[in-house]
């Protein structure tokens, strides 16, 4: 048995790498094949990953919070403080923001636009570092004390032509207690023109001082709750949930941000698993590769294969040493395409830069061999990576157990397409073999 091994994988190896320590011509394609296929898989793996995270927390931090708690019915700001003061409290909570939300129309003397109202207190861009992170005050300041202060993002102002200093007016619903509901005008001074990094949400969103809110947005036109922030919020924040929902009283009721961002979420993970499918198949394409690779070893071995048979070697050993020789392969691809692959995965955000600098010089010195011939207008600068709309970085994670999966499944897929040659090979007739010699 043990000889048996011996042989095959000698042979196996001398299929591989030829007397001069160079890998056999015929099988240098497939290495590279398998190498270069992998380098957008792996790439896919880590930066999707990582920009999924990046573009969530950014929703997280700035918007829906890790977890939303609420009262029931229409409480009072009291209790709401007390239940946030409870709630600090807690094991693993790090902060806990009471605020209220509701809509209303802003206008100014000739515009005017729906707005969502964040009505929060003004200690929050100081006290909230996560928040002051993604949260960037393009003019102005954070500066909520005053009751009638407000902040606006990029998009209102642009669209309402609004300057610090300008005066605004808010229009928002008020229920009467026989349940008819009444406008009510409110005016306000903007402190601040911010930017959370999404246009979408720099269209909608406005902040007001929480005690203001209170007075503008009353009864069931807005909604209260207290924004909680976890440690991690990507470590099973349902369980993290379910743990503070347990010490809570009964009236209360809490959502996780999985829940609250579904829809998002899991429209970024669909987009992945298309993203790593499409890739898979590339890679499983490469590795095909390695039967036609094979086919030409066969034959060009097919003297070495009769004579072996001839002398006794098992069929067997014949099979396992074309499979080992595809092994190979697949072990020298997938170490290339994962080291490559790792190398722009970490370096992407480089890559994207280089290669925005690249495309646009090569914009810019095809004007400039055109233009005296035709007057050309000047090239828009080219943004393969949009940070409005995405991430001004992308987070890189290097996860192994997909890694691991990745080669494991790459080097299955190596043997097995190594096996049907190999199968032929073993077929192979030492009788008709020795009449040609």
């Amino acid at each position: 048995m043990a000889a048996g091994r011996r042989l095959w994988t000698a042979l196996g190896l001398r299929n591989f790498v030829s007397r001069g320590g160079r890998i056999s011509g015929h099988l240098i394609g497939s290495v590279a094949a398998i190498g270069l296929s992998l380098i957008p898989l792996v790439v896919v793996l880590e930066v999707a990953d990582g920009m999924i995270e990046g573009i969530t927390r950014r929703y997280l931090e700035v918007g829906t919070y890790h977890l939303q708690v609420s009262l029931a019915g229409d409480a009072d700001p009291a209790g709401y403080e007390r239940l946030a003061e409870r709630l600090r409290g807690e094991e693993g909570v790090t902060r806990v923001i009471v605020e209220r939300q509701g809509m209303g129309l802003l206008y100014s003397d000739s515009r005017r636009g729906a707005v969502t109202v964040r009505a929060v207190p003004p200690s929050l861009y100081r006290e909230d570092e996560d928040f002051r992170r993604y949260f960037r005050i393009l003019e102005g300041s954070f500066d909520l004390e005053s009751p009638g202060s407000m902040l606006v993002g990029r998009e209102i102002a642009d669209k309402l032509d609004l300057d610090v200093g300008s005066t605004v007016r808010l229009l928002s619903m008020v229920s009467t207690s026989v349940g008819r509901s009444l406008p009510r005008v409110s005016s306000f001074t903007v402190a601040g023109i911010f930017t959370t990094g999404y246009q979408e949400l720099d269209k909608l969103w406005t902040y007001i001082p929480l005690s203001t809110g209170f007075r503008v947005l009353p009864g069931r036109s807005a909604a209260t709750f207290l924004g909680v922030k976890v440690r991690d919020p990507f470590d099973r924040i349902d369980g993290q949930l379910r743990r503070l929902e347990a010490k809570l009283p009964p009236e209360t009721r809490g959502m996780s941000w999985y829940e609250l961002e579904r829809a998002n979420y899991k429209s970024f993970q669909t987009t992945r698993a298309l993203l790593i499918f499409v890739m898979a198949l590339i890679v499983a394409v490469a590795t095909i590769n390695i039967s036609s690779s094979l086919i030409m070893v066969v034959i060009e071995k097919t003297e070495e294969i009769g004579i072996l048979k001839a002398m006794g070697a098992h069929p067997r050993d014949i099979t396992r040493t074309f499979v080992f020789t595809g092994l190979c392969v697949g072990v020298v691809g997938v170490v290339l395409g994962l080291s490559l692959g790792l190398v722009v995965a970490v370096n992407i955000n480089s890559v994207l830069a280089g290669s925005e600098l690249i495309v646009n010089r090569l914009l810019l010195a095809s004007r400039r061999l055109l233009s005296p011939i035709a007057e050309l207008p000047g090239p828009a600068p080219v943004r393969l990576f949009n940070a409005e709309f995405y991430l001004e970085e992308i987070p890189i994670r290097i996860r192994v157990a997909e890694l691991f999966s990745v080669a494991a499944a790459s080097l299955a897929l190596s043997s097995l397409a190594a096996f049907f040659p190999a199968r032929a090979a073993a077929r192979i007739k030492p009788l008709e073999v020795l009449r040609k010699i």
